[in-house]
C-alpha cells in the first residue's frame, strides 16, 4: 500500500507542473484562435481593426468607363490602452471599375516597404518610369518600381514587393459601393 500512495504521489507531483505548463500556454493559444480585449474572454468584442465611420460610398454614375480609378482615403480603427480606447488611422485607397464590369479596390500602401503606389493607366508610361511594360493600366510603386497587375487581382508583376497590395471588401447596393473592410494584414 505504501509503494502505491508513493507511486501515485510522484505522479501527481510530475503531473502538476505539465498541467499548469499547458494551463499557461492555453491562454495566448485562444488569443491566437479568436483575438478578444481580454485574456480568455471567448464571447467578448474582438480586438481586430473595424471601420471608422464615414465608410467611402461610391455610385455606379462616378466610374463612366473602364478603368476609372477614384482615390478615396478609409479610416480604420485599431484598439488601443489610450484614454479614447483606439487610434484611428487613414489607410489610402484606390477603387477601380475593370473592363468585365467589376469594381475592385485596394489599399495604396506597397506590402515591399509601405510606400504609397500610384495608378498608371498608359503601359508606355510604366515602360518609361518604371522598367516594365504592362498588357493594360498597373498600380506602380515609385519607390522600388513594384508593379501590380489590377486586371489579375493585383498579382506582382514586377519588382520586389512579396504579395499583391491588400483588398478593401465593397458591399454592393443598388447603384452604389460601400468600402466595408480592409483584408487583414500588414506590409512584407
Amino acid at each position: 500500500m505504501d509503494s502505491l500512495s508513493r507511486r501515485t504521489l510522484l505522479k501527481v507531483a510530475a503531473a502538476v507542473p505539465l498541467a499548469l505548463t499547458f494551463g499557461l500556454l492555453g491562454s495566448p493559444l485562444l488569443r491566437f484562435i479568436r483575438p478578444t480585449l481580454k485574456p480568455l474572454d471567448l464571447f467578448g468584442k474582438s480586438d481586430q481593426p473595424i471601420a471608422e465611420p464615414p465608410v467611402p460610398i461610391f455610385k455606379d454614375s462616378d466610374f463612366p468607363a473602364a478603368w476609372t480609378c477614384i482615390p478615396f482615403m478609409f479610416n480604420q480603427s485599431y484598439v488601443e490602452y489610450n484614454p479614447e480606447g483606439k487610434e484611428v488611422r487613414n489607410i489610402p485607397g484606390f477603387i477601380v471599375k475593370l473592363p468585365n464590369g467589376d469594381v475592385v479596390a485596394y489599399s495604396r500602401i506597397c506590402p515591399h516597404l509601405g510606400c504609397i503606389f500610384n495608378f498608371v493607366k498608359d503601359p508606355e508610361e510604366c515602360a518609361k518610369n518604371y522598367n516594365f511594360l504592362p498588357k493594360g493600366p498597373v498600380f506602380a510603386c515609385p519607390c522600388h518600381l513594384s508593379v501590380y497587375d489590377i486586371a489579375d487581382g493585383g498579382k506582382v508583376v514586377s519588382g520586389p514587393a512579396p504579395r499583391p497590395p491588400r483588398k478593401f471588401d465593397l458591399k454592393k447596393e443598388g447603384d452604389s459601393y460601400q468600402v466595408l473592410t480592409l483584408e487583414a494584414g500588414g506590409i512584407a
